[in-house]
């Protein structure tokens, strides 16, 4: 990380999340070409997706600044506003979807990464869950991958680490398919895998 510069953090909601929707279209469009997600992105389709932050009730993003530049975020927005593909897969679960809150964006440039940011981040979003005092359990998804994928570079952090140090835990059947281009510009089919956090 570049020690010259102080991280700030700004949380959005409403409105004002708008303004801001191109830094985390630029966010995702970067980062989830890496592995695991290997995303061949567009830069509309992520806008119209982005959207959805700006206009769902109790949505929110929170930036994480070096100096003027974006260097992480972290969004989320009520699972009963998320794609009926994330609600359905909740069906079979205890979990009303009126009480669970969605992470769907945790996002940080590779300088920033295992140095407490995520960690920062993720309790400041918690935080500001828990004063809405409508939710009672985080949840997010992450993407299915063998452990001899060919593009699997060596020294790969597996996102569920963290997730099992920050204390969520794997819903075991609870799972989603999304399809989307790959970096080889062929389309795939991609298995998603929930794991949840009750809000203390």
């Amino acid at each position: 990380m570049n020690g010259s510069m102080e991280i700030c953090e700004q949380l959005l909601a409403g409105t004002a999340i708008a303004d801001i929707l191109d830094d985390v279209a630029t966010l995702r469009l970067e980062i989830f070409q890496e592995y695991p997600y290997l995303y061949q992105g567009l830069r509309e389709d992520e806008l119209t997706y982005l959207v959805t932050y700006a206009e769902a009730p109790d949505a929110c993003v929170i930036l994480a600044y070096d100096g003027h530049a974006v260097v992480g975020a972290v969004a989320g927005m009520p699972l009963i506003h998320e794609d009926a593909q994330m609600r359905d897969a909740f069906a079979g679960t205890t979990f009303p979807l009126n009480e669970v809150y969605y992470v769907g964006e945790l996002l940080f440039r590779p300088d920033y990464r295992n140095c407490g940011l995520g960690q920062k981040l993720l309790d400041q979003l918690e935080s500001h869950i828990k004063s809405l005092g409508r939710y009672r359990h985080l949840t997010c998804a992450t993407v299915e991958r063998p452990d001899d994928h060919p593009l699997r570079p060596h020294d790969y952090t597996p996102i569920t680490r963290f997730l099992a140090r920050t204390g969520f835990v794997r819903l075991s059947g609870v799972t989603t398919h999304f399809f989307w281009r790959e970096t080889d510009s062929v389309k795939r089919d991609h298995l998603m895998q929930f794991w949840i956090r009750e809000l203390t």
